[in-house]
């Protein structure tokens, strides 16, 4: 959008871009990282199930009571906090970049490249960060 000019446009109209164009993106993402980690686990889960049953003859059972065994709530609670918090972080590294990007077609390659990495950085970082407020909580 920047490239094409639609963001003076907006501001010349005086909508606010941040509000037109980052609240919704970071809306969606942090209520849809969330949802894509329960589908993530429960994925997981099932493919543990098939591959535990299937290839490696552990009862159906067995399974189950050994999945609610390691499993609990908490870690279920702090991965959807991680979740929500990674939506976040990657929702202002791309539209920070976005909004920083030039005018030509190279700029838009260099700051999607910029975003990405950002957001890898942030994610790693956010990660060790709740790693070791977990691990001082004993949680």
């Amino acid at each position: 959008m920047q490239v094409n000019e639609e963001i003076d446009a907006l501001k010349t109209m005086g909508i606010s871009p941040m509000e037109f164009l980052v609240l919704p993106r970071m809306l969606a993402l942090v209520l849809m990282m969330p949802l894509l980690c329960v589908y993530a686990d429960l994925m997981g889960v099932i493919g543990g199930l098939i591959v535990g049953v299937g290839l490696l003859d552990i009862g159906l059972t067995q399974y189950i009571n050994q999945t609610k065994a390691a499993l609990s709530l908490t870690h279920f609670f702090i991965g959807i906090f991680q979740a929500g918090v990674f939506g976040v972080l990657v929702a202002l590294a791309g539209c920070l970049r976005g909004m920083q990007c030039g005018r030509s077609a190279s700029a838009v390659g260099d700051a999607t490249t910029s975003a990405v990495v950002t957001s890898i950085v942030a994610i790693v970082l956010a990660t060790a960060l709740v790693t070791v407020v977990c691990n001082i909580l004993s949680i």
